[in-house]
């Protein structure tokens, strides 16, 4: 017994001053200027699911159904954000059980209202009611990145291509923002 005790003994000493030293490069703070963080973001923007029956107060003009909906985009009011922005990718999820074409339309907008950038896609129509989804990502970079600065609204509609009112189907979508920044002055 006493025999395993000092091996036990013997064994955290060696051990003990390995625990003491590590492998560390020099750490240069004179380049700190090159460092650069890139933090990404994601962020909720439009969640809503619309059914046939709720369809019933709406008005189809020109053989079409439009349904509208509005969120601010509270993340862009930040002076960080404003100055860092580097890429926004704006992703769309749908899934849709309607026999109709449906068009998702996204209208980013700026105080007065005026449209800044917009996102047009198609989204797949079910041909017997099974649940189909469509994925959609739009990445904003460069000189587009701008119009995304001045927006403070997204505004989007969510186009039914129909003579008449649907009798069956959902219609379910989600969206959100990947935002990423970029930090180089330290």
């Amino acid at each position: 017994m006493k025999q395993l005790s000092v091996r036990l003994c013997l064994r955290y000493v060696l051990l003990l001053p390995l625990c003491f030293t590590s492998c560390v490069d020099d750490v240069d703070f004179d380049r700190l200027d090159q460092v650069i963080l890139a933090p990404r973001f994601d962020i909720g923007l439009l969640f809503f699911s619309v059914n046939y029956t709720s369809l019933s107060n709406e008005e189809i003009v020109n053989s079409q159904i439009i349904l509208r909906d509005t969120t601010q985009l509270n993340f862009l009011d930040d002076e960080v954000t404003q100055e860092n922005l580097v890429e926004i990718a704006i992703s769309y999820r749908a899934t849709n059980t309607f026999n109709h074409s449906i068009t998702n339309k996204a209208a980013f907008l700026n105080q007065n209202g005026d449209v800044q950038y917009e996102i047009t896609f198609p989204v797949s129509r079910s041909s017997d009611g099974t649940p189909v989804v469509t994925e959609f990502t739009e990445v904003v970079e460069t000189q587009d990145l701008e119009n995304i600065r001045n927006s403070i609204q997204l505004a989007n509609e969510v186009i039914i291509s129909a003579g008449t009112l649907p009798q069956s189907g959902d219609l379910n979508l989600q969206s959100k923002a990947i935002y990423s920044l970029e930090f180089t002055d330290l």
